[in-house]
């Protein structure tokens, strides 16, 4: 997994599907959802990327040798603390997922434990 903050605070999930989940509302519809993951990053005085510590991790997937779904990544990011939203997605022809836990010091000691990994035995999803 290689590990980002995302800009985004508060995930919009809008229905529970294979792709998205609200774990804090059970009784949102269950249908497909389209995610809009462009928000641009900080930038600092010297033009380069400034990451802002938010409660909302981007984890870019790579190495998709098995499917991985809102439950395993609950699986993996829970382990952590607890997930309150996730959402995958498809941008720029890679497989990304965008994980809200309560706090930013949750967030950020997953986001530490996490970098690097893989979720599946074997150097899969990594």
């Amino acid at each position: 997994l290689r590990m980002s903050y995302s800009a985004h605070t508060d995930l919009n999930i809008k229905f529970q599907s294979h792709r998205s989940r609200d774990y804090t509302n059970p009784y949102l519809p269950v249908n497909h959802t389209a995610m809009d993951g462009s928000m641009q990053p900080a930038l600092g005085a010297d033009g380069k990327k400034v990451e802002t510590q938010s409660n909302v991790l981007l984890a870019l997937i790579e190495n998709m040798q098995y499917a991985v779904t809102v439950d395993v990544l609950h699986t993996v990011f829970s382990a952590y603390g607890t997930v309150q939203k996730i959402a995958i997605f498809e941008k720029n022809g890679s497989t990304q997922a965008l994980i809200q836990y309560a706090d930013i010091a949750t967030a950020a000691i997953a986001k530490e434990a996490l970098e690097g990994h893989c979720i599946y035995d074997g150097g899969y999803c990594k």
